[in-house]
């Protein structure tokens, strides 16, 4: 079986589906939405070109279609068409039309005794920067974009969690990419990360605190993140799809990488492979400052550096 004709075949299969779907009446089928999920053609055209047998490239295509329906269904959810590249959600106020656009402001003062705190965080869509340190327990500002948010801390002995989510679940077409969201934290505490990361950038420069965990939950996500050395021992989980993903991590520290990637690319530098999908720095066991990172990641690329 020919390569290009995995990939025309699917193609074509997917956009028959497609129309025929609007002909029954089951959706409103939109160009403008279906555009918009372009770089998915290039996914595929990448899946029928690899050097591997055919059943493995059908069941990675179907994949990819699996994963365009999703997105296409999120997008045409909010989609309403327009001439300007901005979407705004209206409302009437005394026979005018006003936009709602959303800033908020959240804070969180620093209890006594509190020595560890965990953040839950839904970067759904948009910009989302770890700015630096504050002398509150946190501190957010959102800004731009219809999307807005819960805030809620639950404190429990010496631990506190931040809780962060969309009030809804609904992504705004073009919107969302003014959405963008600052952090500011308290240093003198250990935190752990629970982020759930959609259509956005996450930039999260961590030296100057003590990280105990990173769990990341990604989907077409540009992540990046930049540990210190506050922290002896840091675990990073990290489950990604077509995600572009940067690590930095201090040269000192001992770092191990497990990862169980599918058509994911990955720059180890400076690390030993080990066994199967195992990689670690020289000297690991006896390093002073440990880093454990599990990646499970499809259609993404994985860059780890040491400074």
């Amino acid at each position: 079986m020919k390569q290009q004709n995995v990939f025309w075949g699917i193609l074509l299969i997917a956009l028959g589906t497609l129309f025929l779907l609007d002909r029954l009446d089951f959706f409103d089928f939109q160009w403008r939405v279906l555009i918009r999920l372009w770089p998915l053609l290039l996914i595929l055209w990448g899946v029928s070109i690899l050097p591997v047998q055919n059943f493995l490239k059908i069941i990675l295509a179907l994949a990819v279609g699996a994963l365009g329906v999703v997105m296409y269904g999120h997008q045409y959810e909010n989609y309403k068409p327009h001439k300007s590249g901005f979407r705004y959600n209206f409302e009437k106020d005394e026979g005018r039309i006003r936009d709602t656009l959303v800033t908020q402001t959240f804070s969180h003062e620093l209890e006594a005794g509190i020595s560890s705190a965990s953040l839950q965080l839904d970067a759904t869509a948009g910009t989302y920067k770890l700015l630096g340190t504050t002398s509150e327990l946190i501190r957010a500002d959102k800004r731009g974009s219809s999307m807005a948010y819960n805030f809620r801390v639950e404190e429990l002995g010496d631990n506190c969690k931040v809780i962060i989510e969309q009030v809804d679940n609904k992504i705004v077409l073009n919107s969302n990419k003014l959405n963008n969201f600052d952090l500011m934290l308290n240093p003198d505490v250990a935190w752990s990360f629970n982020l759930d990361v959609g259509a956005a950038e996450l930039d999260f420069d961590l030296r100057e605190f003590n990280i105990h965990e990173i769990e990341i939950n990604g989907g077409a996500a540009a992540i990046d993140l930049q540990l210190g050395t506050e922290s002896r021992n840091t675990k990073v989980n990290i489950d990604a799809a077509a995600s572009a993903i940067k690590l930095v991590i201090p040269y000192e520290a001992g770092c191990r990488i497990k990862t169980a990637s599918v058509l994911s690319s990955h720059n180890f530098k400076d690390f030993e492979k080990i066994s199967r999908g195992v990689y670690e720095t020289s000297g690991f066991e006896n390093a002073d400052q440990q880093i454990f990172i599990d990646l499970d990641a499809a259609v993404s690329s994985f860059k780890i550096s040491r400074n």
